[in-house]
Parts: C-alpha cells; sequence; structure tokens
C-alpha cells in the first residue's frame, strides 16, 4: 500500500477530516504509531502461534548462519544477528562432526541455571551417538554445549524486524529528512494494523468509549 494512502487510512479511522487543515495526528506521529502497533501485531502473531496467523507474518523469516564467538572443551558459542535486524527466535540447526562422520544434531533449548545439571545427567549431556545437545541463548549469542564432537554450524531460522514504515515531510529523532517508504505487509494485514493505530490513538486522547469500540472491531476481524 501506498505511503500516503495508509496515512489517508489512519486519519479517516482516526475521524480526522483531511480538508478541515486541523489534523492531529501528524507524520511523525502517525509512523509512530504505525511502526509500534505492527511490532504489537507481530507479537501477537507468534504468541498465537496457529497455522493461520504465522502465515501472516512468514515474509519475515530470515535463515543465517551464525559466526563462531567463543570456543572451548565445554561450548561453542556463535553471535546473533543484530539486534536491529533479529526480532523473534524461530528454531536453530546445529550441524556437528565426531571420527569423520558429520550429521545434524538435535537442539534441546534449556535454561542457563539448569545447565550444571544437564552437562552431568547421562540422559540429558551432549551426545554425537543420539544425535543432541542442549544450547541456550545469552549474552547475544546461541551457545552450544559439546562433548564427544565439533560443532561445525550453526544455523538460525529468525523473524526479522519488517522493513520500516516512512513518511515524507517531517524531520525524525535523528535530525534527517524522513523519506516515504510503504509497509512490507499485504493490505489485509496493514488495514488491521490500521486499526490497531486508531484504538491506541484513541487510548492516548481518552476517548475511551471509541476505543472500545474500535477494539471490538479489531477482535472481530482476528
Amino acid at each position: 500500500m501506498h505511503p500516503e494512502l495508509v496515512y489517508q487510512r489512519m486519519l479517516e479511522k482516526t475521524n480526522k477530516n483531511l480538508n478541515n487543515g486541523s489534523i492531529s495526528l501528524d507524520r511523525a506521529r502517525a509512523v509512530s504509531l504505525y511502526r509500534e502497533e505492527e511490532s504489537k501485531f507481530i507479537e501477537w502473531s507468534l504468541q498465537k502461534r496457529n497455522t493461520f496467523d504465522i502465515q501472516d507474518i512468514q515474509i519475515l523469516l530470515n535463515t543465517k548462519n551464525l559466526k563462531l564467538k567463543e570456543e572451548n572443551n565445554n561450548y561453542s558459542s556463535f553471535s546473533l544477528p543484530n539486534k536491529d535486524t533479529f526480532f523473534a527466535f524461530s528454531n536453530v540447526k546445529i550441524k556437528a562432526s565426531s571420527k569423520g562422520c558429520s550429521d545434524f544434531l538435535l537442539p534441546v533449548e534449556v535454561k542457563s541455571e539448569n545447565i550444571e545439571e544437564i552437562l552431568f545427567d547421562v540422559n540429558n549431556e551432549p551426545s554425537f551417538l543420539y544425535r543432541e545437545t542442549p544450547y541456550t541463548i545469552r549474552d547475544n549469542s546461541i551457545v552450544v554445549f559439546k562433548k564427544d564432537f565439533k560443532v561445525d554450524n550453526v544455523e538460525l531460522v529468525f523473524y526479522r524486524y519488517p522493513k520500516k514504515f516512512d513518511l515524507e515531510g517531517y524531520v525524525d529523532e535523528e535530525g534527517k529528512n524522513s523519506f516515504s517508504s510503504a509497509p512490507e505487509f499485504d493490505d489485509k494485514i496493514v488495514n488491521r494494523i490500521l486499526s490497531m493505530v486508531a484504538t491506541s490513538f484513541d487510548i492516548n486522547n481518552e476517548n475511551l468509549n471509541k476505543a472500545q469500540l474500535d477494539a471490538n472491531r479489531v477482535a472481530s476481524k482476528f
């Protein structure tokens, strides 16, 4: 959807007339609200995790081979993508080798506080024989634990941030002139997000009655 059309529909949903000369939802605020509600929509879709909702955000799914960060006898750690890119974790693929044999291992995510217990548990410790190993996410990295094998490669499947929606005609927080950039999602998703924007706008303006009506409309669309 063209950026200006997004803005026009945003104004319409917040009951502002384009010709009245009194637009309270200025361009900078419109961009900020859209980006905020877009992130909420993605988080909501990930929380629901059913087939229909996940399909709506599949364009954000990305795969990246991670760079080795640190290695010792007990684990290998790999750097996560830049925080500006990485939105949410989806899956991890771990390839390892031992005694001339190479294969993928079943990754088992564990909490950092449980690592010591797991590493000394013969039923849960890293094992190339049983093709599984524990891992944890900490310090902006994925830590893969090992024992009788070498970690050759870690591939991260993750949801990235969408391309930023923007409107030409204001100065951004870095003091730069803004430029038009269309939302990455299709029109169906954009309209859902715009309904969420309208609800948020009404709440921020203490129009609670209308906010409730808009919230009901959004819920009916989901």
